[in-house]
């Protein structure tokens, strides 16, 4: 028995030894890209640490046991019980004991309020609010908003405040290591410092993903983030903002199209317009407290990986009357959807 004790031990010192270099020298995670992710990911280190000898006594246990076991067959009877005395089994306990102790408190609690309940100085406030499916970004000192993309200044302390409009949803961006649920009714903060320049074309999880399970376009619930310097982010907002000044005037020689949106369908999904004339669509939305949108797009293609649309209304909810004021592109075939409902809503719009 004492031999066996000792095998054990020999394993499982090894396998510890072992299992420690490398959670301390194979670098498995992910690319950091704030402050509180950095501090995420230290958390995520000690608890790796104190979690590797815990687990090679485990696998060191099985491994022995089935190497010296003297047969292959399924034994017909238990074998007889180990009472656990002496020292070993309560060093054990003490060890284990203490190490859950020790994450209770930290990373725990110490980590816990160094996320949520440190004061920190604020220097832009995002309102995010989810809706089955899309996320909405105001940016309320710069008077603009965004739809499925949120663009944020490198070294700046961002404060996020996050609702939902229907269901709830989870704020979640993989490359800050950060996630806060969206709850109807209710606001939840957090604040950030993005540290690393980046975008979505370069890095999948500089995204905005929904982690919540919210409905049939749950997956596809995905907003585009891209983290640029302080000086580039004053320039887009500015241009954002002179942009949405200077939408055009409907003129009333325009073609007018009229569409209905109800129980989150289009009435049309085939638009036909001819070239060299002012567009007016009028969205009638009849959907009680559902928002919607009518966007157009150069193609699905465009619109799903989050291109730029060639005309726009803002997401209201229901029951609002819009009118979206474009000139036609050249002739083709256009695609257009409510961002909210991508695969519900969709439909297509022939300049000829």
């Amino acid at each position: 028995m004492r031999r066996d004790i000792a095998a054990v031990c020999v394993l499982w010192a090894i396998l510890t030894i072992i299992g420690e270099l490398l959670a301390v020298f194979v670098d498995f995670y992910p690319l950091a890209r704030s402050d509180k992710g950095e501090d995420i990911e230290h958390a995520f280190r000690v608890l790796i640490y104190m979690a590797v000898p815990v687990f090679t006594f485990v696998v060191s246990v099985l491994v022995y046991s089935v190497l010296r076991s003297s047969t292959s067959e399924f034994p017909g009877e238990d074998g007889p019980p180990i009472r656990g005395r002496g020292a070993a089994p309560v060093a054990w306990l003490a060890v284990t004991g203490g190490l859950a102790l020790v994450t209770i408190i930290y990373p725990g609690i110490t980590g816990i309020n160094d996320l949520f309940f440190e004061d920190e100085e604020t220097d832009l406030v995002v309102e995010v609010e989810a809706v089955q499916w899309a996320w909405i970004f105001r940016y309320p000192e710069q008077d603009i908003s965004t739809i499925n993309e949120l663009v944020l200044p490198l070294d700046r302390n961002v404060t996020f405040e996050i609702t939902s409009t229907d269901v709830l949803h989870s704020f979640w961006i993989p490359s800050f290591l950060m996630k806060i649920d969206a709850v109807p009714g209710k606001t939840t903060e957090i604040t950030l410092r993005p540290t690393s320049a980046g975008s979505f074309t370069t890095d999948p999880l500089m995204r905005v993903q929904c982690a919540e399970l919210c409905g049939l376009a749950h997956a596809k619930m995905i907003a585009l983030v891209t983290v640029m310097e302080a000086g580039e982010f004053d320039l887009w907002a500015a241009e954002e903002a002179a942009g949405s000044a200077a939408e055009p005037t409907p003129d009333p020689d325009a073609q007018r199209i009229e569409i209905t949106g109800k129980d989150s369908l289009f009435d049309l999904d085939e638009i036909t317009v001819e070239p060299g004339s002012q567009v007016v669509v009028v969205f009638d939305n009849q959907d009680e407290v559902v928002p919607h949108n009518w966007a157009l797009y150069d193609s699905r293609d465009a619109a799903e990986s989050g291109g730029a649309p060639i005309a726009f209304s803002p997401i209201e909810p229901g029951p609002t009357v819009q009118e979206i004021p474009f000139d036609p592109p050249d002739p083709g075939t256009y695609f257009f959807r409510c961002d909210v409902h991508p695969t519900t809503m969709t439909g297509e719009l022939t300049v000829q």
